[in-house]
């Protein structure tokens, strides 16, 4: 062998399987048998020109030139070693293949090892998860070898596996030949572990000993937060620890990227997005996240936590007293400084580190080229003059194919001198990053400079399309093509669609060189034409759909969305209105109806100045329906009541009477909710009238259901034949249309009518088809409402047991989303079964703790319920001693949310 493999190398490891266990088996002839075992696998690798460069114990690791070489290395072994006598003791070696980039540490007095964590540490995870006489290859292994394999070999595909500490899903191959062994057992891979983490378009550098510390950490604290200046890579050494965690914990490993936020009361419903949640009437929404996460055992990773610093520690240090399994990792250039949290300050990259990020980046730019002798003192100049800043170095990469390294470090020497007395910031090495990323900015060309500017209004990432309308199409291919290539713009995957990002440092000074370029209002006009746009694209594709299509598009550009908000409150308060009432569905249906009703109070406030102009009536109409559209579900019925009001006296002077159809349907449900029934049934009364006089058939189907509604609620059973009249109707108008929430919308109101007529079969029938319709649409929340609806009738009707199993499911779906009100209403109506049952005393348990909870959720009955729960508790008094029933129900009163469950689903001992 002529040289040892370096820059792109395939590396063979190999152990015995069982080792430990022979060891105590066989102690007297296991080590002549291991004398064997090197000879064998020392041999084959030579054979082939590989590079033993660690043995320990029974373990192996060689590399090679080639993939080539390495599979004839272990296909040598392998035949040898299964064809050799052991003397009855099981000697089974599993071996493990894969090719990637890693560099011999460059110093002539180093033998090694290799630096290339990544590629090392994915060749360890496949030989680990395969079984004794078992090859595996990585899918790059594989496409470099497949066509030079020995006669009558093959590969076998295993598919896509994921393997502990590897984010994504490596796809393996099985190599085998005649005379060796063909069937194994299923691979040692782990089940699927949930997880948000986004895959890395780069190799992971360096940073072994980080990780290793971080991980140390994190086992004995709950909250580990990496601290550090702009660029030392506080993220990426979070998400490669976060995804080396995969697999330890239950319940996944969760992102929160907060560089976007500008504002700390979004960090929340950002959190409950991320895990679908949504806010409900009656409960604020940290509730519902703090009551999803208190059971759940996984990781968050709080990203970029500095510009909101004290809101961040708030909630860390508020989920950490609430919820016993979590543990956090935080990045932030200051610590958090709240109990129970462990720093970590990130250091720079030591010079063989360094010197390998600055080759792999160099080489991702040129394939051509190499570290070698001569150029290697000029790269260990520049990664010093650099403070080994990860992002530094990674810029001054990015010149490689203008400038060999003795010219880029040439010119970073000058670049600095020029800025050595800059005032940006404090600290030096965040002086020497803004010197760097100056440079980048100066080497520019004049089109890249201006789409780095402008480019700078997005936040969380950008589509291609928005960054052609934000900056031109010339600028769009030319310059940000030129961005990405010299390393100032990131691209990341996201399933079928490419999108851009500005790593937050780069982002900043981008912002500052766009605020002093003067084009800043134009660039975020553009924007928000954009954006505006894009949103009604949106709203108008919302009926005809999935849901969960619909909302991917939105949730994708929250961030985008809400900055352009915020433009357009400051300066374009028309539009602002438009685009609250364009973004209030998209609110409702993700439970986000405190941002949806902040973002309606503050564009009304900021038009109040225009209530007099004539072309800003149907926009202030527009936004006070989405205000009182959001306000009814979120509980707050009085401004509900308000807001439609306010609407109401607008819409009355356009020639559009639509407009004050919709907003008197809200006004109606604001005021049943609010007591107001008078009011309740005018309000829609004249709805309907309107509806039927301008043939409005959609708006009348749903005036019509609201008429249902109210009339069931504040009339009950008096009034069945007007509630069916209601309801066929609204049947008849909804089966026209064929979008799956109309379809949604038909089954539930047979499935509702059905009922009123006693015709239990149909309604069931119904009810099944609004159940699969829902599962189309990959809407869970309502399916488990729809489930918990069935059990509700299901009860009603006297069909106690199958009720009992619904129930038990339900009540453990609610409990994930963080319902805590739908919980207790769920304990109430087990107590109502218990009760039906003869089984009073558990009755009452369940009762006390439904109480107590409901007082935590403040989650108010609805009349109706109210009405049974009091007739329910009446007779539960009068069966029992006044003293026992109050000891039951103060037994109850001091279960938490998670034993009242337990006790509800468990099988009745009394």
């Amino acid at each position: 062998m002529t040289s040892k493999p370096s820059g792109t190398v395939t590396f063979l490891f190999t152990d015995i399987e069982g080792s430990t266990v022979l060891a105590q088996r066989y102690p007297d002839r296991l080590p002549a048998l291991l004398t064997r075992h090197r000879e064998i696998l020392q041999g084959a690798i030579e054979a082939q020109n590989g590079y033993i460069f660690q043995v320990v114990g029974d373990s192996f690791s060689a590399a090679f030139h080639s993939g080539s070489d390495a599979l004839r290395a272990a296909l040598d072994a392998q035949i040898q070693l299964q064809h050799e006598d052991w003397k009855g003791t099981p000697i089974n070696v599993r071996m493990g293949i894969h090719t990637g980039v890693a560099e011999l540490a460059f110093d002539p007095h180093t033998q090694g090892p290799y630096a290339g964590y990544a590629t090392i540490a994915l060749t360890q995870r496949i030989m680990s998860v395969g079984h004794g006489g078992q090859i595996l290859v990585s899918q790059t292994t594989y496409n470099l070898a497949r066509d030079i394999l020995i006669e009558q070999s093959e590969f076998i595909d295993m598919g896509e596996h994921h393997l502990k500490s590897i984010l994504r899903p490596v796809h393996l191959y099985q190599v085998c030949v005649p005379g060796l062994a063909l069937q194994f057992p299923p691979l040692k891979t782990l089940d699927y572990s949930p997880h948000n983490l986004p895959e890395q378009l780069t190799s992971f550098v360096g940073r072994e000993k980080e990780v290793a510390e971080v991980k140390d950490l994190l086992d004995a604290a709950r909250l580990v937060t990496l601290t550090g200046s702009g660029g030392t890579g506080k993220t990426r050494l979070a998400l490669q620890t976060a995804a080396e965690q995969i697999g330890n914990f239950q319940d996944g490993v969760w992102l929160i990227e907060l560089a976007s936020l500008q504002d700390p009361t979004y960090i929340i419903s950002t959190v409950a997005s991320t895990f679908n949640l949504r806010e409900a009437q009656g409960t604020p929404l940290l509730d519902m996240v703090t009551d999803f996460l208190r059971i759940k055992h996984l990781l968050l990773v709080l990203d970029n936590c500095e510009h909101l610093v004290a809101a961040c520690a708030e909630l860390a240090d508020h989920l950490l007293r609430a919820c016993s399994k979590l543990k956090l990792i935080a990045t932030s250039r200051e610590s958090l400084d709240i109990n129970g949290e462990t720093i970590y300050r990130v250091p720079s990259l030591k010079e063989m580190e360094a010197t390998q990020l600055f080759a792999d980046r160099a080489r991702k730019i040129d394939a051509r080229f190499q570290l070698t002798e001569r150029n290697a003192a000029a790269i260990s100049q520049i990664c010093e003059r650099l403070d080994g800043i990860p992002l530094a170095i990674e810029l001054a990469a990015a010149r490689i194919k203008l400038f060999t390294p003795d010219q880029i470090a040439q010119r970073l020497d000058d670049r600095f001198k020029l800025l050595s007395g800059g005032s940006r910031t404090a600290l030096p090495r965040q002086q020497t990053l803004w010197a760097l990323i100056d440079w980048s900015y100066q080497s520019l060309t004049e089109l890249e400079r201006q789409a780095l500017c402008r480019l700078a209004v997005f936040a969380g990432g950008w589509s291609y399309e928005a960054a052609e309308a934000v900056i031109g199409e010339e600028q769009a291919m030319d310059g940000l093509s030129g961005l990405v290539n010299k390393s100032l713009v990131n691209v990341e995957q996201h399933e079928s669609e490419i999108r851009y990002r500005f790593l937050e440092t780069i982002r900043q000074y981008a912002l500052e060189k766009l605020l002093e370029s003067h084009n800043a209002a134009e660039a975020r006009v553009r924007h928000l034409d954009y954006f505006f746009s894009y949103g009604q694209r949106a709203e108008e594709n919302r009926l005809s759909s999935p849901t969960a299509t619909w909302q991917q598009q939105i949730e994708t550009e929250q961030d985008n969305l809400r900055a352009a908000l915020r433009w357009a409150v400051e300066s374009q308060p028309r539009v602002a209105l438009q685009l609250v009432y364009v973004l209030s569905n998209f609110w409702l249906t993700r439970g986000l109806m405190t941002e949806g009703c902040d973002w309606c109070r503050a564009a009304l406030a900021r038009a109040e100045s225009l209530s007099h102009q004539t072309d800003v009536v149907l926009p202030l109409t527009q936004a006070y329906l989405a205000l009182a559209m959001l306000s009814v579900n979120h509980g707050q019925h009085a401004a509900a009541q308000t807001a439609a009001k306010q609407g109401i006296q607008l819409a009355r002077t356009l020639d559009d009477p639509i407009w004050l159809v919709r907003s008197l349907n809200f006004l109606g449900l604001a005021s049943a909710y609010a007591g107001d029934d008078a009011l309740a049934f005018s309000s829609l009364q004249e709805g309907e009238a309107l509806c039927r006089k301008w043939n409005y058939q959609q708006d009348l189907a749903s005036v019509l259901q609201s008429l249902a509604y109210i009339t069931l609620e504040l009339r009950g059973q008096r009034a069945v034949e007007q509630i069916q009249d209601y309801l066929e109707e609204s049947l008849s108008i909804s089966q026209s249309s064929a979008n799956l929430n109309a379809l949604v919308m038909t089954e539930g109101t047979s499935a509702r009518l059905a009922l009123y007529k006693g015709n239990f079969q149909e309604a069931r029938k119904h009810a099944d088809r609004m159940l699969a319709l829902h599962e189309e649409m990959g809407d869970q929340l309502s399916i488990t409402s729809h489930n918990s609806e069935v059990a509700h009738v299901l009860r009603q009707y006297g069909n106690l047991e199958e009720a009992l199993t619904l129930y038990k499911t339900t009540i453990q779906e609610w409990r994930e989303f963080g319902h805590r009100g739908a919980v207790s209403h769920q304990l109430e109506c087990l107590a109502f079964i218990a009760k039906a049952k003869e089984q009073g005393e558990r009755a009452v348990r369940l009762m006390g703790a439904a109480e107590a909870l409901r007082e935590v959720s403040s989650s108010p009955m609805t009349p109706n319920e109210h009405m049974l729960y009091d007739r329910e508790v009446a007779e539960l008094r009068t069966g029992l001693d006044k003293p026992v029933f109050a000891a039951l129900w103060a037994e109850g009163r001091t279960m938490t949310m998670d034993q009242a469950i337990a006790y509800a689903v468990t099988e009745n001992r009394e």
